[in-house]
């Protein structure tokens, strides 16, 4: 591992998950001493394109829900309703990323949307670049879009269980490596709970839900904190993360201001304090993202899952629950009251806890950045 290494991490903004998965990488690429860098794809290709895609995920998946689940459900059985590839390797767009590829002096590309890994994928067939290229899955199941792109070296995969349905998609089985979602280190680091509280201020011994919506903050909030704060039999406290949706805060802060809680609440908008808020916590209400599960799993936080987004949020909740190791609460309503209850039966968290350890990937960061490290060698076999 001498040879050195100019790592380029391409992302898509469409939601937080493949952002914070490339974050979480870079971190770790960072700590093992190696150039890298993350860029936005089409934001480098066309700001435009960029926000029409970012600002078109979060409208479908926040108003337009049914109409993304039918698109997601159709594109399983019919790819001609997916986004053509064509139209992502345009000859200008082809050009403009082999040519940043070569001033850049790139040796290997991380993608964690598989619409780079279309990308990726023309310029090797057109034997227009041999540096290695791995796609990052970053949820439970495998996106048809990723079926797009299955001639790029290698796929890391959140578990061994989805290698089947990887083969049967195209995929090889010599391409895939179950290393898992990438996140933080610092959801691994399992601090001591009570310690963790002291430092942000809060009572040390009151049972703790923590409730997020992920970094846009999805979901109703508000109903889910006074959900929790009217059902609950003893008392407790809640952390409530807001992310990006101020119009949530905002209400939140005006209802605490009234004294209209009975119990205890933390209000927060866009944080980077996550894993100290997990740590702190006794279990989590939350949408079931690909990241946001794999950091409280890694952080052995038990979950309970709020109304996903249809689509890969449910096939996300499907596999995780084969092993019992989140919450599903009856058509995904009163996921408040289900974990104000939750709260103080400890038996029940406890298995939780042990059962998400058999999926959990807590070091996948580190497992990834090290292989990638050791794939070096193909450019000169390429070449």
């Amino acid at each position: 591992m001498n040879e050195h290494c100019n790592i380029l991490i391409l992302s898509v903004t469409a939601g937080n998950g493949h952002n914070s998965a490339a974050a979480a990488l870079k971190e770790e690429f960072d700590r093992q001493g190696v150039d890298c860098h993350i860029m936005d794809l089409f934001q480098y290709l066309s700001p435009l394109a960029a926000k029409l895609i970012s600002d078109g995920y979060d409208q479908l998946t926040k108003r337009f829900r049914l109409a993304w689940k039918i698109g997601y459900g159709v594109a399983l059985h019919d790819t001609t309703f997916k986004i053509p590839p064509r139209l992502i390797a345009s000859t200008s767009n082809l050009q403009s990323m082999q040519q940043y590829l070569i001033d850049q002096k790139i040796t290997h590309v991380v993608f964690t949307h598989p619409f780079a890994g279309v990308l990726l994928q023309t310029l090797k067939q057109y034997q227009a670049i041999a540096i290695p290229t791995f796609g990052i899955l970053t949820d439970f199941t495998i996106h048809p879009y990723w079926w797009d792109c299955t001639e790029n070296d290698y796929f890391i995969l959140p578990h061994a269980d989805l290698i089947p349905a990887a083969e049967k998609n195209g995929f090889q089985r010599k391409q895939l490596k179950d290393f898992g979602i990438p996140v933080s280190s610092a959801f691994a680091r399992h601090p001591e709970k009570m310690q963790v509280r002291t430092m942000l201020g809060m009572p040390v011994n009151l049972p703790t839900v923590l409730v997020m919506g992920g970094g846009v903050g999805y979901g109703n909030l508000v109903k889910t904190v006074q959900e929790i704060d009217e059902h609950a039999k003893h008392p407790l406290q809640t952390i409530v993360v807001c992310g990006r949706n101020t119009e949530s805060r905002d209400e939140l802060l005006q209802l605490q201001a009234s004294g209209s809680f009975s119990h205890i609440v933390h209000i927060y908008g866009f944080t980077h304090q996550v894993p100290l808020l997990m740590a702190a916590s006794d279990c989590i209400i939350t949408k079931p993202g690909g990241i946001t599960t794999s950091e409280a799993l890694s952080a052995s936080l038990p979950i309970v899952v709020s109304k996903p987004i249809p689509g890969q949020e449910e096939k996300n909740v499907e596999f995780l629950q084969q092993y019992d190791a989140i919450c599903v609460p009856e058509k995904y309503r009163f996921s408040g009251m289900y974990a104000a209850d939750l709260l103080f039966d400890s038996v029940r968290l406890k298995q939780l806890t042990q059962h998400a350890a058999q999926v959990a990937k807590p070091h996948a960061a580190a497992d990834i950045c090290s292989f990638v490290r050791e794939c070096k060698s193909m450019v000169a076999l390429r070449s």
